[in-house]
């Protein structure tokens, strides 16, 4: 699909600015077994690696050309192995949870109490949650009760509240077989920073608590699962050290350096995808009226999309498209990018429309009901495809008014 200039150079941008290796080198030193990390120093001779998410390949490679680590694993989402690493690579599954979440769960435990290691590194991105689990409860009820969680609409963090208290190694719970100090390094993909809702914290202790979960499954029907809930892990038994590497406030704020006229509007974005574009037509209508010459707005976040019954090819950054195109009258483009490639159950990152492109507002309407933006998007060549990037640290919008 052919790409101007302008949407090529941004989408570069995005992503080298996305990019958790390059994070690593910026952030993370590593000379004869000692590891510093923002003023901390850690000294290992036997090293176990753990990295598991949709950067986990590009965040173990950092480490794996930086020093001798013989044990670990390495968890990814089937079909991105492009890597070869020196370690047990173990493909799972994204977004659902599959046998390979568990058996992926009970390796990395089994590692825990199986090897010789004086300080674990755990290595943490987007999209580990599905990717690595291990429970009491039985895999089909798990599934039920996930597929509810990400099809209703709710918050990541509210999202991963109620997987945590379901979960044996989530909400810190996998620090408690660990034998040797933690040294997590987290690549974030949720919104405000609460670092212990990517991949729904395995190693970082969790204050939220069965309360909360019960209270949030009870607003989604999910009454009948409730008696799985259990509380989470209050103390650590060993020393966990946990950083942030890269999120999306980073991502926006080196943006902002390069791009003329650009201000960071949030990067806590959240609620429903399609509300959210809408929003976006009225702030660039007003800012079109009442301010002068160009401007730029940098937003980042996870919107939600909440399905119910049948749906097609879509994604949440399809859906704003789609919104702001129906109110938009200024002269604006916005750009809609997913860091990780992909946007939805679609082979898209995102799209970018401006007040030019018409599309009739049945049609739009009729795809926002069916979740079949991309269906339609693709049909005025308005998509973007980089395929599966190895980052991950969610949603990028660019909203450029005026001139």
């Amino acid at each position: 699909m052919f790409l101007d200039s302008k949407v090529k150079e941004i989408v570069k941008r995005i992503l080298d600015y996305s990019d958790s290796y390059k994070a690593l080198s910026s952030k993370v030193s590593i000379s004869n077994g000692k590891i510093n990390v923002e003023g901390y120093s850690f000294i290992t001779q036997k090293p176990l690696l753990v990295s598991v998410g949709k950067s986990a390949l590009k965040m173990a490679k950092f480490f794996l050309d930086k020093m001798k680590i013989e044990n670990g694993i390495v968890i990814t989402p089937k079909g991105h192995t492009n890597v070869k690493l020196p370690l047990e690579v173990l493909e799972s599954s994204h977004p659902d949870i599959t046998e390979s979440s568990y058996e992926a769960g009970k390796k990395v435990i089994n590692l825990l109490f199986k090897e010789d290691y004086d300080l674990l590194i755990f290595l943490i991105s987007g999209g580990a949650s599905a990717l690595m689990e291990y429970s009491d409860i039985s895999l089909n009820y798990l599934k039920e009760i996930n597929n509810a969680l990400v099809t209703s609409g709710l918050s990541i963090e509210e999202i991963n509240i109620v997987r945590k208290h379901l979960s044996l190694i989530k909400g810190g719970w996998l620090a408690q077989y660990s034998k040797s100090p933690i040294l997590t390094l987290v690549v974030s993909d949720v919104p405000g920073g609460d670092l212990s809702s990517v991949g729904s914290g395995p190693t970082i202790l969790d204050f939220s608590t069965k309360e909360e979960a019960e209270r949030i499954m009870k607003d989604i029907g999910l009454e009948k699962y409730m008696g799985f809930l259990k509380e989470t892990p209050k103390t650590l038994k060993v020393k966990s050290y946990t950083f942030k590497i890269l999120d999306i406030e980073t991502v926006l704020t080196r943006l902002k350096s390069d791009i003329e006229n650009s201000e960071i509007l949030s990067s806590e974005v959240r609620g429903d995808a399609y509300l959210f574009g809408v929003q976006l037509a009225g702030i660039a209508n007003t800012q079109f009226r009442v301010s002068n010459g160009r401007k730029v707005l940098l937003l980042g976040g996870e919107p939600d999309v909440k399905i119910t019954g049948k749906h097609g090819k879509g994604g949440r950054n399809g859906e704003i498209c789609l919104g702001f195109l129906k109110y938009i009258k200024a002269n604006a483009r916005l750009y809609a990018i997913a860091t990780d490639g992909i946007d939805g159950n679609s082979e898209y990152a995102g799209c970018y429309v401006d007040n030019e492109l018409k599309i009739n507002s049945v049609d739009i309407h009729n795809a926002l009901i069916n979740h079949t933006s991309y269906e339609l998007l693709e049909k005025y060549g308005v998509t973007i495809k980089t395929g599966f990037t190895g980052n991950n640290v969610n949603n990028v919008y660019i909203l450029d008014i005026g001139d």
